[in-house]
């Protein structure tokens, strides 16, 4: 029954009906019409030249004509998916204006609207082209490219896609570009930053579309996070994922210097809330004094983690940041004594930095003095 209704409003809603030229009747009557206004603007036009009829007549004649076209145009003419309104209002009004020059005009644009239509490129491929979907083939074979490149180099992917994007073929940087939007890291800042200056357009809108879209991103889940903090002012998890956001919204190394550093403030800001509702919340001190440091706070932040050490002395990530303090403050006595005393500790921080960090806390600490002694 239902499958009936809506058919039968299918009937009744009214179409064009299409000619065997491929015209629809409106369309048709539309073209009848502009020919019937050319031919009677440019008979007024000649007689009045040839000074049959006075210019005051030729003037009322076309104000009549102008009329009669309004009178069509409002009261008679439809056309639903044939003539745009848009159209027929410029056929007026240039009618009105300039006579068969407005006329002309008017088929003028049609041609080269019909013209452009076919050689244009839909909003839709235009999105594809910039943000295309995933082609695994070639996204596959870049991947690889990429790994092969790493095992050359180290763990340095970032610096293979700015090589891409300086030397790759058109296709590539595309695809390297899209790989970044998808998997943004901070590190694939720079080479989103260097594709803005690409020579070929293409890449330059592509990286800046991609810029956006990870901007658009963090402004909708700042939106949420800050509306959640509102209603809870305070509740830790909340305020933890707020402070984490601004924090690595400024560390994407995408914003100007003013709006990092002002994200840098309020994710301090919100730290140091959570350490007022939790003095001991670890991730909020050791976030806390990271900022400090990268700020410039270093005393601050020795102060900081000093304390936190004396809850957590054997925390690798801790001393780790606490080490830096010492370093950055010119404190070298008390570094070489914590490093010797907790070194165990601080090897044990995991990831693709352990190894170098390994090597520094050894060299500090004395170990390899002592080894190269004996």
């Amino acid at each position: 029954m239902q499958t009936m209704v809506v058919s039968a409003e299918k009937s009744d809603t009214p179409s064009p009906q299409k000619s065997e030229s491929g015209f629809s009747a409106c369309q048709l009557q539309f073209a009848v019409v502009l020919m019937i206004t050319l031919v009677l603007e440019l008979l007024l036009l000649f007689v009045t030249a040839g000074k049959i009829l006075s210019v005051w007549i030729a003037v009322l004649l076309h104000v009549l004509l102008v009329a009669l076209l309004y009178f069509w145009q409002q009261k008679i003419f439809r056309c639903p998916g044939g003539v745009k309104r848009r159209t027929a209002n410029l056929f007026l009004v240039g009618t009105a204006a300039f006579g068969p020059i407005g006329v002309v005009g008017t088929l003028l644009t049609i041609a080269l609207h019909a013209w452009y239509r076919k050689t244009t490129t839909s909003f839709e491929e235009w999105y594809l082209g910039l943000f295309p979907k995933d082609k695994p083939d070639e996204l596959s074979e870049l991947a690889e490219f990429l790994e092969a490149h790493a095992r050359l180099k180290g763990p340095a992917i970032p610096d293979s896609f700015r090589d891409i994007l300086a030397n790759g073929t058109l296709q590539q940087k595309r695809d390297a570009i899209v790989l970044m939007s998808k998997h943004f890291r901070p590190e694939f800042a720079p080479a989103l930053r260097s594709a803005l200056v690409d020579p070929d357009n293409s890449i330059r809108i592509m990286a800046a579309s991609a810029i956006t879209r990870i901007e658009n991103s963090f402004l909708e889940t700042a939106i949420q996070v800050d509306r959640a903090a509102a209603e809870a002012p305070d509740e830790v998890e909340i305020l933890l994922r707020q402070a984490r956001l601004y924090d690595d919204y400024a560390f994407t190394g995408l914003l100007e210097e003013d709006r990092e550093a002002a994200n840098r403030e309020k994710a301090k800001r919100i730290y140091r809330r959570i350490l007022q509702l939790q003095p001991d919340n670890y991730q909020a001190t050791l976030a806390l004094g990271r900022l400090l440091i990268r700020t410039g706070k270093v005393d601050e932040a020795a102060e900081l983690l000093e304390g936190a050490l004396e809850h957590r002395s054997e925390d690798p990530r801790l001393l780790l940041w606490y080490a830096e303090c010492l370093y950055k403050l010119g404190r070298y006595g008390e570094l070489r004594k914590l490093l010797r005393q907790r070194r165990k500790n601080m090897e044990k921080e995991q990831g693709e930095e352990q190894s170098r960090i390994a090597d520094v806390v050894r060299l500090w600490s004395g170990v390899e003095e002592a080894r190269g002694g004996a």
